[in-house]
């Protein structure tokens, strides 16, 4: 029996492109019983301004194109625009969302689920790089598995979030996590996690350098652009790939299940996340 896999990526960046690419070609070097069946993004060709994130999501579109999978997309920008405007004003945070935000979202979310139910069914969906909050048509329709850039009792929100937070905690470690997507952003059922220290003397010089370059009120720009910051998204992005594929693995093989959003041991016993840690430094080594 082949696991049909459906992708969600905003396919901004090149990470994006190199976890589709990476999975897909595990997935045929390993000759693993599944596929990813089609990809679907919530922006489209023609929807924003031609900047780097454009130019990033049209090689990303051709790449699914390379492997012959079905790309569908439905613009979130176009989407009930006044009606996102006026919810993300009234929210707190993205997370929090008002109730102007949460009606966009699951009417957003309705069309989503419209839009990809003319693909090919899939038993599941991988969220890699995806951008957007999902609502509750989403998650009442699909059993999805997302990878965060994060332990799984650390930050939340995207990757530049989590750096942002753990540098302001002057954290000593850091991680990525496969888990289930539930309603608490971040915080479902956990599959697997990789850890990996941000402190001691390989870090030394960088922890120093940012002391003196980085001031109060510096930019994000400065803040993200200095070699601190690029050194954790570094460290955690190689292992983003090898974690996934493990995930990949398991869940092809039917050594875990995923059932009413909660995962299980080919034995039908509740899972709870495995710590891969020594599997992916072995692997990147």
């Amino acid at each position: 029996m082949t696991l049909k896999i459906g992708w969600f990526s905003t396919g901004r960046d090149p990470a994006a492109r190199n976890l589709l690419k990476g999975v897909n070609d595990y997935i045929i070097q390993e000759r693993l019983p599944a596929e990813i069946s089609w990809v679907f993004c919530h922006r489209e060709t023609g929807d924003g301004p031609f900047n780097e994130e454009y130019k990033q999501r049209e090689m990303f579109f051709d790449l699914a194109a390379d492997f012959d999978i079905p790309v569908a997309t439905l613009s979130h920008v176009r989407f009930l625009p006044e009606l996102r405007k006026k919810g993300v004003a009234e929210s707190l945070t993205l997370e929090k969302a008002s109730s102007a935000l949460q009606e966009w979202r699951d009417g957003f979310g309705i069309e989503v689920v419209r839009v990809v139910s003319m693909m090919s069914e899939v038993d599941l969906i991988v969220m890699a790089g995806y951008m957007l909050i999902i609502g509750k048509p989403e998650l009442e329709a699909f059993d999805m598995v997302n990878i965060h850039p994060a332990l799984p009792w650390g930050p939340k929100g995207t990757w530049q979030e989590v750096i942002h937070q753990l540098i302001s905690e002057e954290a000593s470690e850091q991680g990525i996590m496969v888990h289930l997507v539930t309603g608490e952003l971040d915080r479902g059922p956990v599959i697997s996690y990789s850890r990996f220290p941000i402190k001691g003397q390989e870090w030394n010089e960088f922890w120093a350098d940012w002391k003196v370059d980085i001031q109060a009120g510096a930019s994000v720009e400065k803040r993200e652009s200095h070699p601190l910051f690029r050194k954790i998204r570094h460290e955690g992005e190689i292992r983003e790939l090898p974690l996934l594929n493990a995930a990949i693995r398991e869940l092809a093989n039917g050594e875990i299940v995923v059932r009413n959003k909660r995962i299980f041991t080919h034995g039908g016993s509740q899972a709870s996340g495995v710590d891969l840690t020594s599997v992916i430094e072995k692997f990147i080594s």
